[in-house]
């Protein structure tokens, strides 16, 4: 289940990486679809421990499909109000992911929200989130966040929670205006990253699959959530996905 998951995002996110442009609607509906799914994920997160057979991996699956289908059907409908949605929340996204990538030990968006916000239960299993290792480092995602907590101003964690998001979600609002008005080059940029960022995630997560294929929810949250352990590897090869679907991009765009 684990698996057929990523093998998802892997072409969800090369369609948006290399045709973003040359096939705009499908490639909002796409976005959509990865978006919803992630916001399923988050809600299962926080409600998965309320649910019965709550470590099987089969809600967490319902949670990300419905989440999934409802966000991309109607991103496909109003596929440009669409562009600037999606824009901001992976900018958003790229924000929070940068920051833990440099003060965080690479933790996962999702583990250090649920952290913030004090659920870290795995599915209603007995070990939770912050307990997880991370890398060969020995720290864990507890540590890690302590360490990118420290680093944020405000007294109480609520306004650290604020603070972090707000932020977040600033530089999303501007840089999704800033994609509306510029529409080509933007679209081609902001489709790019999408599909870098999804095709990395992707091929790390499956590499550390392959050797055990769980389809528990532990082990679908772990992967999601916490990271690969390889944040500074996994940084530049999405860097390297993203510059070569802009050249694609560019290049395919001005053919047709």
């Amino acid at each position: 289940m684990l698996t057929v998951t990523l093998c998802i995002s892997l072409v969800c996110g090369a369609i948006l990486c290399f045709f973003g442009f040359r096939l705009f609607r499908f490639a909002m509906s796409l976005a959509g679809f990865v978006l919803g799914a992630g916001i399923g994920y988050f809600i299962y997160s926080l409600a998965g421990s309320y649910l019965p057979a709550a470590d099987s991996g089969v809600w967490i699956m319902v949670f990300m499909g419905v989440g999934g289908i409802l966000m991309g059907i109607l991103s496909y409908r109003i596929y440009k109000a669409a562009l600037f949605y999606t824009t901001m929340l992976l900018t958003a996204f790229v924000v929070l992911k940068t920051f833990l990538l440099t003060m965080g030990s690479g933790v996962g968006v999702t583990a250090f929200l649920m952290t913030l916000i004090g659920n870290t239960k795995i599915g209603g299993v007995a070990d939770s989130i912050t307990e997880v290792s991370i890398g060969n480092s020995g720290g864990t995602v507890g540590t890690a966040v302590a360490g990118a907590l420290a680093k944020i101003p405000g007294s109480t964690q609520n306004e650290k929670f604020w603070i972090v998001v707000g932020i977040a979600l600033a530089a999303g609002a501007i840089i999704g205006g800033v994609v509306c008005l510029l529409q080509k080059p933007a679209i081609i940029v902001i489709t790019a990253a999408w599909g870098g960022l999804l095709i990395t995630q992707s091929v790390f997560s499956l590499i550390q699959s392959l050797n055990a294929f769980d389809t528990s929810a532990q082990t679908i949250v772990k992967s999601f959530a916490v990271g690969n352990g390889r944040p500074a590897l996994s940084a530049l090869v999405a860097a390297a996905f993203v510059a070569l679907g802009i050249i694609a991009q560019f290049k395919t765009a001005k053919k047709s």
